[in-house]
């Protein structure tokens, strides 16, 4: 959800101590394992925590238009303050993922995001609006939800003929199941009928009493530290309601959802929870990739297995 610059470094620094090895040929699942293992040794997950929720970084420059590839195209859109970019490379296809990225509703996002949505856009060909949604503390979930609406509007009528589909990871995945419900509840016109969730952030609460089995497993999340930014993100709304926490919404009609997983994610039981549920529902189906001992979040990381889930991804998007 939240990686902050030291956690970064000693990422990268222990992926190319790893690669370094005697063997020359490190695979990259070696490097995950080893990723998880140093990760854990460290402990930083409520020191990282703690560090955003009372001084989380704002204006860095990882999503500055001057930043991304040269290959690519850059579109910016305004509203109520806010902006989204909508980057393609020169011969994209009408296949357009507006994608929302994680960090607690805290953080903003990251170098590893805008490589993830390059990779997208030059491999696949799909156009990629990336949404800068209104964070916390500065900001309350009623209002994100009413800037990512404007802006995805706007989107809507610059691109008429394009398919869209959702995309978000970690809180990101919250935010996009979240708004979709939003856009089904409310008959908007041409409303996305595929959504991939990453290691989505479902419950703002983690009310789920399986969330405990996994405190020891996952590496990366920090249970107190999740449900304060969780509080502080609702603001006036109920922590329940299921623009904070769409586990709790209506999960009919929402089309096809995609969700990928790990068996060390504090989130892996809501997501279970969630296709459980969606199973029941009227209009909707879910399929879930469940990845065994990866970290949360692991598709923004430069693992073997990442690259697996992009062609995951691109095969539910085409199929």
């Amino acid at each position: 959800m939240y990686y902050k610059n030291t956690l970064c470094l000693l990422i990268i620094v222990t992926i190319m101590l790893f690669s370094q090895c005697k063997s020359s040929h490190v695979s990259i699942s070696r490097k995950a394992k080893s990723t998880y293992n140093f990760i854990r040794i460290t402990n930083l997950s409520e020191k990282t925590f703690n560090k955003l929720l009372t001084n989380p970084k704002r204006n860095q420059k990882h999503f500055n238009i001057k930043r991304f590839n040269k290959k690519l195209s850059i579109t910016k859109h305004e509203s109520s303050g806010f902006s989204a970019l909508t980057i393609c490379n020169q011969t994209p296809s009408n296949k357009h993922i507006i994608y929302f990225h994680g960090g607690a509703y805290f953080a903003e996002a990251t170098k590893s995001h805008r490589k993830l949505i390059e990779k997208i856009c030059l491999t696949y060909n799909y156009k990629v609006s990336f949404i800068k949604y209104p964070l916390a503390p500065e900001n309350e979930a009623a209002f994100t939800h009413k800037v990512t609406n404007e802006l995805y509007q706007i989107i809507q009528k610059k691109y008429p003929d394009d398919v869209f589909i959702l995309m978000g990871d970690s809180a990101g995945g919250g935010l996009a199941l979240a708004f979709l419900q939003t856009l089904v509840s409310e008959n908007h016109q041409n409303i996305p009928n595929k959504t991939v969730l990453l290691s989505p952030w479902l419950d703002v609460e983690m009310s789920n009493p399986e969330i405990t089995d996994y405190i020891e497993k996952d590496v990366l999340l920090n249970l107190d530290g999740l449900i304060k930014c969780g509080q502080i993100y609702a603001g006036k709304l109920p922590t329940k309601d299921p623009q904070v926490s769409p586990i709790y919404g209506n999960m009919n009609n929402l089309g096809e959802i995609k969700v990928f997983v790990s068996t060390h994610e504090l989130f892996y039981p809501d997501c279970q929870r969630l296709k459980s549920k969606i199973l029941q529902a009227e209009g909707s189906s879910c399929d879930m990739t469940v990845m065994n001992n990866m970290i949360h979040d692991w598709i923004i990381f430069p693992f073997d297995e990442s690259e697996q889930c992009l062609e995951e991804i691109h095969q539910f998007i085409e199929n």
